[in-house]
């Protein structure tokens, strides 16, 4: 499995959102010299929860690819082999994570407390048997739906809870039709009903907003729509790659699709986001079908600037405790340096866990079970 850099550009655009969403838009923004530039990073951070989406659609495409490129019947697929290669490439960072949080709490009294609190927990009473039952059942975005959030640290791990959820059944579904066209089906009947359980929360969005973007069947269509891309790719895939122009356009309009809704919507706004998330989906699935086929954009060249894509999981688990760690050095550099201060100390970071725990331990577990490394997760 070869990597893809549109899709590294995706990850590392979305990762990039992410962080300036958790890091103060509004503080950053002040620093901006024109009106203009202030309300792009307004608009584009605030929505840091679209970054998600994007993040949610490159994923659904490569674990379609991992499960189904070069089957011809997905029938028999090994699904021994998909779980292992998922367990190796998400656990073991996952868990390094966690004892990182239980260490900051313990000691507490070494950082700012409110900085801390915010990052790490919002509530000092500590941590309760539902948290760590969520949290290794793989249910915690449900957790922080009735919690509301219990700081920064621990926030992030919904949206990997809501992957694993439908990764645990997606495979057995592709198994168990086996037909592509039947898949495609399944996948677009999860699109329509999340787009439904939206609009069914909206009257009490007023109430518990998580409802809305946190909750499996909330997000399953963005995972959904990243898997029809990959179908979409095998069946349109050799078309494309004969008609530039169009491959161009449909990247293009992607994008504009991209930035309109990060800059004219709103993630708070319960009417938008009903159907927002989908849109943000659609527009970021047509990015990665016209990128695929853009021979500029599978050069050597673009290979090399699109590398911090791939350590977009790194930054996304690292970035909460960095915030809290470097927040002393970044408050004296003020504004929008201190945030691309941040955005490359945690790439250098996740570039060192990367390098030096994640694909290490990655490679011992896949080599306890005979499994070759794959280069594009």
């Amino acid at each position: 499995m070869k990597r893809f850099p549109v899709i590294d550009f995706i990850r590392f655009a979305s990762i990039f959102v992410v962080i300036g969403n958790h890091f103060y838009p509004n503080w950053i923004a002040s620093f901006a010299p024109f009106d203009f530039l202030r309300y792009l990073i307004v608009a584009f951070f605030s929505n840091g929860i679209y970054g998600v989406t994007c993040f949610f659609v490159v994923s659904g495409f490569l674990i379609t690819h991992m499960l189904a490129h070069k089957v011809t019947d997905l029938s028999r697929i090994n699904l021994k082999v998909f779980y292992i290669r998922r367990t190796a490439r998400i656990f073991p960072l996952l868990i390094v994570v966690i004892l990182v949080g239980l260490f900051m709490e313990r000691f507490i009294g070494l950082f700012d407390e409110k900085i801390l609190h915010y990052n790490v927990w919002k509530d000092s009473t500590g941590f309760g048997w539902s948290f760590w039952a969520s949290l290794f059942s793989l249910t915690f975005n449900w957790y922080l739906i009735g919690q509301r959030g219990d700081g920064l640290h621990w926030n992030v791990l919904w949206s990997l809870a809501v992957e694993e959820q439908f990764y645990l059944g997606y495979p057995l579904i592709v198994k168990f039709l086996g037909d592509r066209k039947k898949i495609a089906v399944f996948l677009s009947v999860v699109i329509l009903s999340a787009v439904v359980y939206r609009e069914w929360v909206l009257p009490s969005f007023e109430f518990n907003e998580y409802l809305m973007h946190q909750s499996s069947f909330g997000a399953f269509d963005q995972i959904a729509v990243g898997a029809l891309v990959y179908f979409a790719n095998e069946q349109w895939g050799d078309w494309l790659k004969r008609r530039l122009k169009t491959a161009v356009f449909l990247m293009t309009a992607g994008t504009a699709g991209c930035f309109y809704l990060f800059a004219q919507t709103s993630y708070r706004n319960g009417n938008q986001y009903v159907f927002v998330p989908t849109l943000m989906a659609m527009s970021c699935a047509m990015v990665i079908l016209g990128g695929l086929h853009i021979p500029t954009l599978n050069s050597k060249t673009v290979h090399f600037f699109s590398w911090p894509g791939k350590l977009s999981y790194g930054c996304y688990l690292w970035h909460p405790s960095l915030i809290v760690l470097l927040m002393p050095f970044l408050v004296s550099m003020g504004g929008f340096w201190a945030f691309i201060g941040l955005v490359i100390m945690v790439c250098l970071f996740a570039w060192i866990s990367y390098k030096y725990f994640e694909v290490p331990v990655n490679r011992r577990v896949r080599f306890w079970f005979k499994l070759k490394p794959s280069l594009s997760e």
